[in-house]
């Protein structure tokens, strides 16, 4: 990805932390050491009070365990500082878009610009494209099904691989067993199949 090929590293673990775990950026600055069991995090999202438990991809999981103990949060910058103070929790933030305009990704025009919040919007559809349901993917972002939804609906693009996806379920399905078993000789049904789906449908 252009962005990473020559990102520091500090916001690298950011790009990966928020993408695998669909957290808020203030959340994420202030993501403690503590959260994190070797396995999973956990925290209470502080917009909501809502806890969410994240269990760690194994992406996830090597990059926090890579990771030096700087301080009490996860995230840090250089000089192993947090990103944020009592009057200013921007820096990270800052520091992205930076980074997004050194690797020419950020448009001239703002509606096309891509933000480090943006991320968290980003990782809804990446679990959707991983057919995730939605009460999943709530699951571990904290979203209600409504926010989720949207989300989806103004980002998710209807791509051939979710098509594809989407078949390979239906095919396994046991629900669905009934329409595999329809088979057709020349133009049409075989009575056998005809009969199984006069009786699933009628």
């Amino acid at each position: 990805m252009k962005f990473m090929d020559g990102a520091p590293v500090e916001l690298q673990r950011a790009m990966i932390l928020a993408i695998h775990t669909g957290q808020r950026y203030g959340d994420l600055v202030r993501l403690r050491w503590s959260d994190y069991d070797g396995d999973a995090i956990s925290l209470k999202q502080s917009k909501t009070d809502m806890r969410v438990w994240v269990k760690c991809t194994a992406a996830l999981k090597t990059m926090l365990d890579a990771t030096p103990k700087a301080g009490p949060f996860i995230l840090t910058r250089p000089d192993g500082r947090p990103w944020h103070t009592e009057k200013d929790d921007k820096a990270l933030g800052k520091a992205w878009t930076a980074r997004m305009k050194d690797a020419e990704l950020y448009p001239e025009k703002r509606a096309e610009r891509l933000h480090f919040n943006d991320l968290r919007g980003t990782a809804v559809t990446l679990l959707a494209e991983a057919n995730v349901a939605i009460p999943g993917i709530v699951a571990i972002t904290g979203h209600t099904l409504e926010s989720a939804t949207r989300i989806l609906e103004s980002y998710l693009s209807r791509t051939k691989r979710l098509s594809e996806a989407a078949i390979h379920l239906f095919e396994n399905a046991e629900a669905t067993a009934f329409a595999n078993r329809l088979q057709t000789t020349g133009n049409g049904l075989i009575p056998a199949a005809s009969k199984c789906l006069a009786i699933s449908v009628g």
